[in-house]
């Protein structure tokens, strides 16, 4: 493969650091030259949604008008950017509110089954409609590890996670689809169910899970905490037992406080890349996490991209890439 079909980076807009318009400018500039053609925005509630005011309230959210100048901007620059969005867990910040208690599972977790999520859900895809040209859309769904544990159960009783899970999938799917939308979702629970754990595999489920994921949502092979280039291929292979449709995201490290570690992430991404390139992976992204508080700028891992980008190109030559750096960055 002599590069990706689409390749690009997701931006964490979700842990108290959501990118200006400035900022998001600059970032768009130099990804178009590097050779991206896609950018993810991770919003769990910094968007607009339309009957739902505090949805991100005081988040500093993206409205939708600012959205759609966003759109526009990369577009201009050959690029297509993609929502990353919740619709099972990773949503604990709108459970500060009171309107959005009847709708928690547990932790962080919608409750599944309820027609209020489904109103909350299909509100967010109108949303995403009004302010994306893109109709390819992150839908979530990972690490829900409490699910149907909490108010699920008092509804409905003992059920498993992998059944909760696939009735809710198949709801969400339905609504994307009303708007127009093709989704993607992250595949760990999906792994778990299948093999035990993420990375450590205790059984094999594979075939009997694959025969319950639908057709019409793209599994996330997600892993940043490995360097070594057959692991990925293995890993890309777990992943194919499961499903056709396989996106890859590494990451370039910025979770770890106020400075990136570049160097692993460096390490990390080659390997990705190389298994991806052999495993005629056509889908490649790498994510700028904030986890603990969004301290880190993601221009800090710009070493980290510009390496990804000649990679994904075949290029190796680290003293070449210094020099594309320095033309492209300054």
């Amino acid at each position: 493969m002599d590069t990706f079909r689409k390749l690009g980076v997701m931006i964490d807009c979700s842990r108290n650091a959501v990118m200006n318009w400035p900022a998001f400018c600059r970032m768009v500039d130099i990804l178009s030259a590097l050779g991206y053609n896609t950018i993810r925005l991770y919003m769990e509630d910094t968007y607009e949604v339309e009957g739902e005011p505090y949805f991100g309230y005081l988040r500093g959210r993206y409205s939708a008008a600012e959205l759609r100048e966003m759109d526009a901007y990369a577009a201009e620059h050959g690029m297509e950017l993609i929502p990353c969005i919740q619709t099972l867990a990773h949503l604990s910040t709108i459970f500060r509110y009171a309107q959005y208690g009847p709708i928690r599972d547990i932790d962080d977790i919608l409750l599944v089954g309820d027609e209020r999520t489904y109103r909350l859900i299909d509100r967010m895809f109108r949303s995403l409609a009004n302010s994306f040209t893109s109709r390819l859309v992150n839908i979530g769904m990972d690490e829900a590890f409490c699910l149907g544990r909490g108010k699920y159960f008092t509804l409905h009783g003992a059920e498993k996670s992998e059944s909760i899970m696939n009735k809710h999938l198949e709801k969400v799917l339905e609504i994307a689809e009303k708007y127009g939308f093709t989704c993607e979702m992250w595949g760990d629970m999906f792994m778990r169910a299948a093999y035990g754990e993420v990375y450590e595999h205790a059984f094999d489920r594979a075939e009997e899970v694959r025969m319950k994921i639908p057709r019409n949502v793209r599994l996330i092979c997600w892993d940043y905490y490995h360097t070594e280039e057959d692991y990925f291929r293995d890993e890309i292979e777990r992943y194919r037992k499961l499903s056709d449709q396989i996106t890859f995201a590494g990451g370039a490290w910025t979770w770890l406080g106020f400075c990136p570690n570049n160097s692993y992430s460096i390490r990390e991404v080659e390997a990705a890349v190389r298994a991806c390139r052999a495993k005629g992976i056509e889908d490649v992204y790498f994510t700028m996490w904030g986890d603990n508080g969004g301290e880190c700028s993601p221009f800090g891992v710009l070493p980290t991209l510009v390496c990804a980008a000649e990679f994904a190109q075949g290029n190796f030559d680290l003293t070449s890439i210094k020099e594309k750096f320095r033309s492209v960055v300054g």
